[in-house]
């Protein structure tokens, strides 16, 4: 079983952020040899393989771009959470300040 670990993110107004979802186990590096045996199958491959990899290939970028999609969306969709609660609080502080400060002393 992989462990999840959290990454930090850089957020559009400069602000880090940690991303539960990403699975640094999932990230390989490839080494030098790794690389000359993919290179290797891919000059021996016939131009009907080579598309067949290629075809693959683009439906994964596909697939992990819509991934990336639903990702922001419920990114934006929570920091606009944040930013209505935020909202409510400070307006929740200002309420009880005002009624704190319309106390009559007894």
């Amino acid at each position: 079983m992989s462990q999840k670990r959290m990454t930090p993110s850089v957020l559009p107004e400069g602000r880090q952020g940690i991303s539960p979802r990403i699975d640094l186990d999932d990230i390989s590096s490839l080494t030098k040899s790794q690389i000359d045996l993919e290179v290797a199958k891919i000059l021996s491959m016939t131009p009907e393989e080579a598309a067949a990899a290629a075809a693959k290939a683009v439906a994964e970028a596909e697939a992990a771009m819509v991934a990336a999609e639903e990702a922001m969306k419920e990114a934006e969709e929570a920091e606009a959470e944040a930013v209505a609660f935020a909202a409510a609080i400070k307006t929740m502080k200002r309420d009880l300040s005002q009624q704190q400060s319309q106390k009559a002393p007894w």
